[in-house]
């Protein structure tokens, strides 16, 4: 059994936790919110003895397997550096943090104090992501165009409004993290970056499109728009061949054809007949995955943290690929600020 020690009792720490309770062999034996009340209340909803106030008490904890910080952005880098001073290791929610500086500062204590730190870089463990990296790294999909695009606001996904602040970043920085790290698993290298984006109801972009160019002319597309009244997330790929992948809502693979139809009736037919059968595939092969309500990336991605634990492995999202990701997510920022293209330097 390995002991966790969770910090931050919000909405992410409710994913996470339902991702723990279907890891037999993870148990959340303490938690701490500066809401001690809040603390309390998530304590006595999952049934963990210890409570604190102060993240620090948490850390001095000598049973402690790991600490996940579930905490907002701005508070990352001063908790997972205290963290890895007291010897813990840590899963900590993305982004790693508000800066690549700071990024910095937490791999300089995460290695001077011989820690493991992952990333919660979730969405690269979606069993439809999984799928479509490993049929673009078997060379049979040439990747030409790689675009995620989202669609959601903060009421939908019962996000607070000071996400939407300077301080926290934004959408770009919650939301856009996530489109950053697939793009940096699947576009090799990127050379430059043109972002444009509108301030609509908040003092930060809140609908913006982001362009990534590759030296291979590979192209990625990022658009974000935190207006919507309903959610919408769709990746969609297509090769050099004019073939088409599309996962929509996370679950639903689609794979099209490179041969157009020859007319719109036989297109239509064609697409409704594949959207039956992806969607009967999904619920026949998929219905073990039912009971981690929504988590299962989490779930998976926990899992391999605990492996990696305790065969002393490397983590499966290491502290580098979590600054890469802080750093391009710095590029974009400075690209809508400045209205114009930015060069990349190393992105890779």
């Amino acid at each position: 059994m390995l002991n966790i020690g969770l910090v931050g009792c919000g909405r992410v720490s409710e994913i996470h936790m339902n991702a723990y309770k279907n890891i037999p062999e993870a148990k959340v034996i303490a938690v701490s919110d500066i809401n001690i009340e809040r603390a309390k209340a998530f304590a006595q909803k999952y049934g963990i003895e210890r409570v604190y106030d102060n993240a620090l008490k948490l850390f001095e904890m000598k049973d402690l397997d790991f600490v996940d910080i579930c905490t907002p952005i701005s508070t990352h880098a001063k908790l997972a550096c205290e963290a890895a001073k007291y010897g813990q290791n840590i899963f900590l929610e993305k982004p790693m943090a508000r800066s690549s500086k700071e990024c910095d500062e937490i791999i300089h204590e995460v290695y001077k104090n011989k820690v493991k730190l992952c990333i919660c870089h979730n969405q690269l463990f979606l069993p439809t992501v999984i799928k479509a990296k490993a049929l673009i790294d078997s060379d049979n999909f040439p990747l030409a165009y790689f675009k995620v695009s989202v669609r959601e606001s903060a009421e939908l996904i019962g996000a607070p409004k000071w996400i939407m602040t300077p301080e926290q970043g934004g959408a770009l920085w919650e939301t856009g993290t996530h489109a950053v790290y697939l793009q940096l698993h699947f576009l090799k290298n990127i050379e430059k970056v043109w972002a444009i984006g509108e301030k609509i109801e908040n003092q930060l972009p809140d609908h913006f499109i982001v362009m990534l160019t590759s030296p291979k002319k590979t192209v990625g597309v990022i658009e974000i728009s935190w207006l919507a009244k309903k959610e919408e997330e769709i990746f969609e790929f297509i090769d050099s061949n004019g073939r088409r992948i599309k996962i929509i809502n996370y679950n639903f693979f689609i794979e099209y054809p490179e041969t157009p139809e020859k007319s719109m009736v036989q297109g239509f037919y064609r697409d409704q007949k594949q959207i039956i059968k992806k969607w009967t595939k999904y619920f026949l092969t998929n219905i073990q995955y039912r009971k981690l309500k929504n988590c299962v990336p989490q779930y998976i991605l926990l899992t391999k943290f605990i492996q990696s634990i305790k065969n002393d492995e490397d983590p499966p999202v290491t502290p580098e690929e979590g600054r890469r990701t802080v750093r391009l997510l710095e590029y974009i920022e400075e690209s809508l600020n400045k209205n114009k293209p930015v060069k990349v330097v190393n992105s890779s």
